[in-house]
């Protein structure tokens, strides 16, 4: 199981559990740029915002998964979401995914710090074997970004997934092993410092 609160703290940001208050301020950013998360599950409607999560506190309170709000380090603001998922306990792997940030965060660094702090709690201190990241196959944007973090592409989950508009995905499967995770740091620790947030 998760300990709770879990929080996880950068330069840039902190990542700690999301509640319930936490919805509105990122439903404004999904509803802000809809045409960013086409390729994504962030919810768009109020149906889909209630399932998605719902889905989030319910995976959190059966220790599958560990929901985050991410907060920005200089004023508390909302900056965006990410998770912990579909957690399997006994063979020590999971996912991380279900990330959305304000289009203003992209190209920050914000991206990399939060998933050089997930990665780095998973392997250094879950002691987690795999962690694998799932993405649609149309979104090459965000394929390359998960590639940059130092995943390897495994193949490709064939009509995988129903979207919010109906449309069935292929989704592209990326994972880190243990094994890899030595380089993968080193990869995003260097991207970090080159931007003046190498961890203290």
């Amino acid at each position: 199981m998760f300990p709770h609160p879990l929080v996880l703290e950068g330069r840039l940001i902190r990542l700690e559990p999301l509640e319930e208050s936490h919805i509105a301020p990122l439903m404004e950013i999904a509803l802000a740029t809809p045409k960013e998360w086409r390729y994504t599950s962030t919810p768009l409607t109020s149906e889909q915002r209630d399932s998605y999560f719902a889905a989030a506190f319910e995976e959190r309170d059966q220790g599958r998964g560990y929901p985050f709000v991410v907060l920005s380090q200089d004023d508390g603001r909302v900056v965006g979401t990410t998770r912990f998922a579909d957690v399997v306990w006994r063979h020590q792997r999971g996912e991380v995914g279900f990330t959305w940030f304000r289009p203003a965060a992209f190209g920050t660094g914000i991206n990399v710090e939060c998933k050089y702090l997930m990665l780095r709690y998973a392997f250094e201190e879950l002691d987690f074997n795999r962690i694998h990241l799932y993405t649609d196959t149309r979104n090459r944007h965000s394929q390359h970004a998960i590639q940059a973090l130092g995943a390897k592409r495994e193949g490709v989950l064939r009509r995988h997934m129903i979207l919010g508009d109906g449309f069935v995905r292929d989704t592209v499967v990326f994972a880190i092993t243990d094994r890899e995770w030595p380089a993968s740091r080193d990869l995003l620790l260097a991207r970090l410092t080159k931007r003046g947030l190498a961890p203290p």
